[in-house]
């Protein structure tokens, strides 16, 4: 099933890359800190939709940097 183009393979893996990493450690550490299920509930997507543009913004900026890092310290 190929729907985009090539050159979006990166856009699109960031982009849900940080879709699930957000869900999972918005979702812990809310879990954490509150004193309910209910309260989870409720205050867990605000911490996903909060966290989500953050991520996602700092892996399209990080990212390239860590691939010519990984370049560079390893070997074919």
């Amino acid at each position: 099933m190929n729907l985009l183009p090539q050159r979006y393979k990166s856009f699109v893996f960031e982009f849900i890359m940080s879709f699930n990493t957000t869900l999972v450690v918005s979702g812990v550490i809310t879990f954490i800190n509150v004193s309910s299920l209910a309260v989870f509930w409720n205050k867990w997507p605000s911490s996903f939709l909060i966290g989500w543009p953050i991520v996602f913004i700092s892996i399209l900026v990080i990212a390239p940097q860590i691939n010519k890092f990984v370049e560079w310290i390893t070997y074919k």
